[in-house]
C-alpha cells in the first residue's frame, strides 16, 4: 500500500537570504545611487530614461511611453519638465497634425552623454565588491530575466 506524503522540504533560508528580498533591497540601493548621481544634473531617473531612449530619432509621446514602460500621464509630466528645461522640444507631426513628436535638443543630447559617464562610474562603484567577470555574469542573468519579466514603472 502506498502512502502519499508531501515531499521532504528543505529548511527555509533566513528571510534576508531570499532572492526576492535581496533583489528588492539592492534595487532600492541602486535607485538611490542613480538618483544621487543624476541630482546634480537636475534630472530624475524617469527623465533620464526618456532622454536616453529618444536618441537622435524624434518619437511620439505614445511611442516613448511604450519604450520607457511609463504610463501616458507620467509621460506627459516627464516631457513637460524636459521641455521646460529645454532638453527636448515638441513639434507637430507632419503626417498627422493632431500629434506631436518629441526630439532631443543639443543640450539634451549633451546632458545624456554627461549623465551616462557619471552613471557608469557610479554603477562600477556599486558593483565593485564583485570581480569584473561576475559583474558581467550578473548583468547577463538580469537581462535574461528582464526579457521575460518586464515590469511597468
Amino acid at each position: 500500500m502506498s502512502v502519499d506524503r508531501e515531499p521532504r522540504q528543505l529548511p527555509a533560508p533566513a528571510f534576508e537570504e531570499y532572492t526576492g528580498f535581496l533583489l528588492h533591497r539592492l534595487g532600492i540601493g541602486a535607485q538611490r545611487v542613480i538618483e544621487e548621481t543624476l541630482r546634480p544634473l537636475d534630472l530624475r531617473p524617469r527623465e533620464f530614461r526618456v532622454l536616453a531612449l529618444l536618441g537622435d530619432t524624434p518619437r511620439s509621446q505614445r511611442e516613448l511611453a511604450e519604450l520607457s514602460r511609463l504610463d501616458r500621464t507620467t509621460m506627459v509630466a516627464v516631457v513637460d519638465r524636459l521641455e521646460d528645461l529645454e532638453l527636448v522640444r515638441r513639434t507637430r507631426n507632419a503626417t498627422d497634425r493632431r500629434k506631436y513628436l518629441v526630439e532631443r535638443t543639443a543640450a539634451g543630447a549633451s546632458l545624456v552623454g554627461d549623465a551616462m559617464v557619471k552613471l557608469i562610474k557610479a554603477e562600477r562603484e556599486f558593483l565593485s565588491p564583485l570581480p569584473e567577470d561576475r559583474q558581467t555574469e550578473l548583468n547577463a542573468l538580469l537581462r535574461e530575466l528582464y526579457a521575460v519579466r518586464i515590469v511597468d514603472c
